[in-house]
């Protein structure tokens, strides 16, 4: 069900955002907010669970049980990060049934060699064009639910330029991609050129400080794009306000200064469910009164 939600979002008139969800109740505030596509992060993931470096150093395990959580929290579509699979064709098998498993919308697959970088970073290195064909095609064999989406990543652009790109994007939808991830594009002009080119859902990540220059999603809409990644803007947003509000606490030693700038208590409560649950134990309870028996 979440997959078809996604690939409606990738079909829409509108070019979609995927807020990127470092925690369970930031992906609860995306829906809140009304974003159609909430998106798991590798590199947030690694700064979240072992604040580690975008360097292929958190574990499959890791990235699967904290993408669990985040899936669970909320009815969005959610769209995960794989990195390069955790391996060969093989461990691409294995992987895709496990997100499946936890309820992914669908997942990203990058052509990257292990152990692999944030692709708006320098040096990134890539596998042949037919050794990720090999793990694009045994990806979609490992699906079960034909709705689950398998957006393929290129990290191309900074060592073949973007004919490399094109070139590799096609050989990936001949692959079995459903949608493409050109990651790390420098122009409009190469927005405009790969749409031309290719004929699938694209998908690109909209950074702070990346390679990637500042887009917006209707800039990106104009340019025939599907669905536009914030991927750490929250989480950024986020860790600001907590090194701000830290450095008050040990200056001024009170919070009181900051208390119009938190969630309230009874608006956690509400967010993750508590206010239900203790409504639904006293509606039990009156169903069922104690008889003053131990």
């Amino acid at each position: 069900m979440s997959g078809a939600l996604l690939r409606a979002a990738l079909a829409g008139p509108r070019c979609a955002m995927a807020i990127g969800a470092h925690d369970p109740v930031v992906a609860m505030l995306a829906h809140e907010a009304g974003a159609p596509v909430v998106y798991v992060s590798g590199s947030g993931s690694a700064a979240v669970v072992g604040g580690m470096a975008d360097v292929g150093l958190i574990s499959f395990t890791e990235m699967l049980e904290h993408a669990r959580h985040i899936v669970a929290a909320t009815p969005l579509p959610t769209l995960c990060d794989i990195d390069t699979g955790f391996g060969n064709e093989t461990n691409v098998r294995r992987t895709i049934a496990e997100y499946e498993a936890i309820g992914a919308a669908g997942v990203h697959l990058e052509d990257q060699l292990f152990p692999k970088r944030c692709g708006q970073t320098e040096g990134t290195a890539l596998i042949g064009v037919a050794e990720m064909q090999r793990k694009i095609a045994a990806a979609k064999e490992a699906q079960t639910d034909p709705g689950f989406v398998l957006v393929v990543r290129t990290d191309a652009r900074q060592t073949e330029g973007v004919d490399g790109v094109v070139k590799r994007c096609r050989a990936y939808v001949e692959g079995g991609a459903d949608a493409l991830f050109p990651e790390a594009l420098l122009s409009p002009e190469e927005f405009v050129r790969v749409r031309a080119e290719l004929d699938v859902p694209l998908v690109i990540d909209l950074p702070e400080w990346g390679r990637t220059p500042a887009t917006s999603l209707d800039e990106l809409e104009g340019y025939g794009w599907n669905l536009g990644i914030y991927a750490l803007s929250a989480m950024r947003v986020a860790h600001h306000a907590a090194r701000e509000f830290m450095a008050s606490l040990v200056r001024e030693r009170t919070q009181a200064g900051w208390l119009d700038r938190m969630v309230t208590r009874d608006e956690l409560a509400d967010l993750v469910g508590l206010t239900a649950l203790r409504a639904d134990e006293e509606r039990l309870r009156r169903r069922f009164p104690d008889a003053g028996e131990p």
